[in-house]
């Protein structure tokens, strides 16, 4: 036994510098590797400096430069020389390349079936964005490693556009209305684009014993699990892996805890977050999350206070029931493509696996706190 995981965890540590995890593979020579410097390192040397070289001259055989292009590439060629990748006889047999390239008649432009000369967005149109395999597969050698790149320096979120959060939308208050208010037609068009309510029964119907004041407390715990995990993923859930991780943060929903005040309420969630191991998150972040559960409580205007509030719930309604369905189909599986294969911790193997008893649990709870707002608000008496 101790010989085999010796033998697994010997596959994990970084070919190059014998010390870290590795995350990524080579794709000229295979070996893996934990970083940008390790990749660059001069164990590796031979092999990144081929490949940069290489990049270059398939660069410079394939179109007709310009005096843009040209001074663009010299441009890369210095800091390859800086930066050690490249010697100078490399460095001067690929400028000897672009002068040639002049030469080339202007009918020989980018070969239409090459997808390295198609647009990205065209080779990706046709395809189901919600398949990592089939997008990873879609790009070229270049823009994978540089993928890899921005992974490794943590800069990938900056090319994402940052989702804006409905929620965030209020109407602002005047002592005169006028007929014409154009806040009122914009405020109509942000209703919109908010979840969709889910019609629930009448509290009344559901039960005749007097709600308890921790409902209001125990609905700020939900919304505040689900302000949090919604920018967490920034405004894309997953039905599964949201609802795991909604579940993981929310103890009223998970564990049926009760709260005798909101702002313990809300602190609870900033606990749950810091203690999990699913969630990597920092203070300002949890700030943030605190601040949407005042915006959502505020609601949109003074007419419509708890609009937001069950559009919230609406929402976590409609995700549980997406995760209850998916749960019955199937267990979360192994995933073997090329993609997860090279990026295991984008997969879903780490999450453990979904109670669907208490998925429907959950939204029954959901569906009585909808009612309860619908009736009495949300606002303490």
């Amino acid at each position: 036994m101790s010989v085999e995981t010796s033998g697994v965890n010997s596959q994990n540590i970084c070919g190059l510098c014998n010390e870290k995890s590795s995350k990524y593979c080579c794709p000229r020579c295979s070996v893996f590797y934990c970083s940008l410097d390790c990749y660059k390192s001069e164990k590796h040397l031979n092999c990144s400096e081929s490949f940069y070289k290489d990049c270059v001259n398939e660069e410079l055989v394939s179109y007709q430069a310009d005096d843009e292009s040209k001074r663009k590439m010299v441009e890369i060629l210095k800091k390859m020389q800086n930066e050690d990748l490249g010697n100078p006889e490399d460095i001067d047999e690929m400028l000897r390349n672009m002068d040639e390239s002049e030469e080339v008649g202007d009918d020989e432009g980018i070969d239409s079936d090459d997808d390295e000369g198609i647009d990205l967005h065209d080779r990706i149109k046709d395809l189901n964005l919600d398949d990592p395999d089939a997008l990873w597969n879609a790009l070229t050698e270049d823009e994978r490693n540089e993928f890899e790149a921005l992974l490794n320096q943590g800069d990938v979120g900056t090319i994402i556009p940052q989702w804006q959060p409905w929620w965030m939308y209020h109407k602002e208050e005047k002592l005169v209305e006028d007929v014409d208010d154009e806040d009122k037609t914009k405020e109509d068009d942000v209703l919109k684009d908010c979840p969709p309510l889910v019609k629930v029964a009448k509290f009344t119907d559901l039960t005749t014993v007097k709600p308890s004041p921790a409902i209001r407390f125990n609905i700020a715990n939900v919304l505040a699990a689900y302000a949090f995990t919604t920018r967490y993923f920034n405004g894309e859930l997953d039905p599964v892996e949201g609802t795991v991780y909604l579940l993981s943060i929310c103890s009223n929903l998970d564990g049926n805890t009760n709260f005798e005040d909101p702002a313990i309420a809300v602190e609870a969630v900033t606990q749950k977050c810091l203690q999990s191991e699913l969630i990597e998150t920092d203070e300002a972040s949890l700030e943030v999350m605190k601040d949407d559960v005042f915006q959502i409580l505020k609601g949109p205007s003074k007419d419509k206070k708890a609009f937001y509030c069950k559009a919230a719930l609406s929402h976590l309604h409609k995700i549980f029931s997406e995760a209850k369905t998916a749960g019955k189909l199937s267990k979360i599986s192994k995933d073997n493509s090329d993609f997860s294969r090279k990026f295991p911790e984008h997969t879903r193997e780490h999450l453990p696996n979904l109670d669907v008893s208490k998925v429907k649990k959950c939204i029954k709870k959901i569906e009585y706190y909808l009612s309860f707002v619908e009736s009495y608000g949300q606002e303490s008496e």
